[in-house]
């Protein structure tokens, strides 16, 4: 075929998939969609999906181990023995009160576990607990004061985190992996929702 003309039929492809593309993103997207290609010749014809998957997971989980590892290096000294820590404090102060229960389904955590993050912040002096007015069988859980001055100096040890794991990387790019990432973040939670019949009462933070 004409080079030209594949070209353009490439292009008619991608700008109805996405009419407000543009020439760049149609450019990343070829190149993308041809790398793609190129794997899945070099494997067997059962495992071209598998091989992709299997990538983009270990990509996700080392990422997720190494950024947690520099993290928790800014985040220690300020008392806190886990990101799941800060992660309950900053959405207490954003959404308080909250039953346990919904504080630590929304962040995807077990109910046992969460449990004891909760426990060990109320025991530091970070949250306070409470009988739920509506339902007394339930605890709700609220910031203190001294939860608050640890979510401030926490998201000044982010920056620190930020600016070095980061770098230069630019904004654009960023915006790139958060809209491609986005659809299998919502996929997989729905799976989760569903799985522990738990229903969002707030917002993410």
């Amino acid at each position: 075929m004409n080079k030209t003309l594949a070209i353009v039929q490439e292009w008619a492809g991608f700008e109805e998939q996405n009419p407000a593309g543009s020439i760049e993103d149609f450019c990343r997207d070829y190149l993308k969609r041809q790398l793609v290609q190129e794997n899945e010749r070099d494997m067997p014809d059962h495992a071209p999906d598998l091989s992709c998957r299997y990538a983009l997971t270990k990509v996700i989980n080392r990422l997720s181990r190494l950024w947690m590892f520099f993290t928790m290096t800014e985040m220690k000294p300020l008392g806190l023995t886990s990101f799941d820590e800060f992660i309950f404090l900053l959405t207490l102060q954003r959404s308080e009160p909250i039953r346990k229960k919904d504080l630590i389904y929304m962040h995807f955590i077990e109910i046992s576990s969460g449990i004891l993050v909760i426990d060990r912040l109320i025991k530091k002096g970070l949250l306070d607990e409470k009988t739920d007015d509506h339902d007394k069988r339930s605890k709700m859980v609220t910031i203190t004061a001294k939860g608050r001055k640890v979510v401030k100096d926490g998201h000044e040890a982010l920056d620190t985190v930020y600016y070095e794991l980061y770098g230069d990387m630019p904004e654009s790019a960023m915006m790139e992996c958060l809209d491609n990432l986005k659809p299998l973040l919502d996929r997989i939670t729905q799976k989760w929702n569903k799985l522990k019949k738990f229903e969002p009462a707030f917002k993410d933070v």
